[in-house]
């Protein structure tokens, strides 16, 4: 794992390898082009804290971008 902010998400929301994987994958598909950056974390967060992590990837990148996170 790479990135600070989602080895602190795992830990603090208990996600597992695919989960963190998608995470990241969600926040490129977003725009976001350093993870540890601080919006980035912000959106980070949100996903982990309204548990949307289970979701499909173009559900997240969809509600997200409804959210105003991203490009």
């Amino acid at each position: 794992m790479e990135s600070k902010v989602l080895l602190d998400l795992s830990v603090k929301y208990g996600l597992n390898e695919n989960q963190i994987s998608k995470l990241a994958s969600v926040l490129y598909q977003l725009g976001y082009t350093s993870l540890d950056d601080a919006e980035c974390g912000r959106a980070a967060a949100y996903i982990c804290s309204m548990k949307l992590v289970d979701l499909p990837g173009e559900e997240i990148v969809e509600e997200m971008r409804r959210k105003g996170f991203g490009e």
